[in-house]
């Protein structure tokens, strides 16, 4: 036996099996951490990352960067995810990370404003 089936549902989060091969993987994150994080970053309200805005053509980045942040990190479907972020069909959350993977590929600035914000925010994040 491995252990008791708390014990072995704890340990599910830290290992991952690729090819055969464990490897460590680093806890999930909960999407109020990302979500507050951005919202700090940015110095806008929360309500500015997880409402949606009709009409406003404009990009909300900080938005973005919390919906595609939220999809790398917490381990949320997207039918969470479109919860957590006020829209109606999960294929939103699909749809603003496109945008966004486009924009990075476009933008240079963009990417590294991407790479800096995972990046610190992974380094900031106590798990």
């Amino acid at each position: 036996m491995l252990g008791s089936d708390d014990f072995v549902e704890s340990i599910k989060g830290y290992i991952a099996t690729s090819n055969n091969e464990s490897k460590l993987v680093s806890k999930r994150h909960s999407a109020n951490d990302v979500i507050t994080y951005l919202a700090n970053h940015f110095n806008v309200e929360v309500d500015d990352i997880v409402m949606v805005k009709k009409g406003r053509k404009e990009k909300n980045l900080p938005r973005w960067y919390a919906i595609k942040l939220c999809q790398d990190l917490t381990g949320l479907n997207l039918q969470a995810l479109a919860d957590v972020f006020n829209v109606k069909h999960y294929s939103a959350i699909s749809k603003a990370v496109g945008r966004l993977n486009a924009l990075i590929i476009e933008n240079k600035q963009v990417e590294l404003q991407w790479e800096a914000l995972r990046g610190c925010f992974m380094s900031e994040v106590k798990i």
